[in-house]
């Protein structure tokens, strides 16, 4: 879905994407197809569903793991009702 600065891609499945499963999507993404790292960002539905609509850049660097990191410490910083 294309929005006049950026794109959103959403990942879905029958059951919650896990953050390793959206890492290992995301880091490809980063590495193989966007021109440039810094422009990956990424929001979770549950930040969005407690009113946080920002993003967050997705780290320039590291694999899987690292990138799974941030998004983990990104849904624990959503502050839950």
């Amino acid at each position: 879905m294309t929005e006049p600065d950026y794109a959103y891609i959403t990942l879905t499945d029958v059951t919650d994407v896990t953050a390793g499963e959206a890492a290992a999507f995301a880091r490809w993404l980063r590495d193989s197809f966007v021109p440039a790292p810094h422009l990956v960002w990424f929001v979770s539905s549950l930040a969005v569903a407690n009113g946080e609509q920002d993003p967050w850049p997705l780290p320039v660097e590291g694999g899987d793991d690292d990138v799974a990191a941030e998004l983990r410490r990104h849904l624990d910083s959503v502050e839950t009702p």
